[in-house]
């Protein structure tokens, strides 16, 4: 029996997610799944004529946290386990100091354990919110965290062993 993967995006977000507890999983950083989903959106955008987005450190980290944080909770939303909503909880991470203008969107993916690069972007994709984020002209920066998790809990406990993704794509000015 197959896991079926789910995906989530938004742009500047402001839907309400469930909160939960801290559960006891183990995670491990996907570091080279991160760099493969970078390129395959990065192709993807060459394709279509846009420009590539480089990776931005914050924008990294806002991944890699949220994707932590999805896991250690059991959940699957833009907000953070708390109920901060995307457009509060970003602010931790992006733009940085010094900017007026900026924006983030996000796109979430989780499947079974051994999701690859092709499989997010394919099916962020076949999604038309995830498909607008990884087009959308404006975006100029990218940060992806990809989370491997065993004993997995909540949202993801009928799967146990899960893979959760998260992209931040932003601009500031």
């Amino acid at each position: 029996m197959g896991i079926r993967p789910w995906i989530a995006a938004t742009s500047a977000a402001l839907a309400l997610g469930a909160t939960g507890s801290a559960h006891a999983v183990t995670i491990t950083d996907r570091d080279a799944v991160e760099a493969a989903v970078v390129a395959r959106i990065n192709t993807v955008r060459a394709d279509h004529g846009l420009a590539r987005l480089a990776v931005a450190p914050r924008l990294r980290r806002a991944a890699e946290h949220h994707a932590r944080n999805m896991a250690r909770h059991g959940y699957f939303s833009h907000s953070w386990s708390n109920g901060a909503r995307f457009g509060t909880w970003i602010r931790r991470f992006w733009p940085g100091p010094g900017y007026t203008s900026w924006a983030a969107g996000e796109n979430l993916f989780w499947s079974g354990p051994d999701a690859t690069a092709a499989k997010v972007v394919r099916r962020w994709l076949l999604s038309p919110g995830h498909r607008a984020n990884i087009l959308r002209p404006e975006w100029m920066r990218v940060g992806v965290g990809v989370v491997r998790v065993r004993d997995a809990v909540g949202t993801y406990r009928s799967a146990r062993r899960v893979t959760i993704a998260a992209a931040e794509f932003g601009y500031r000015s």
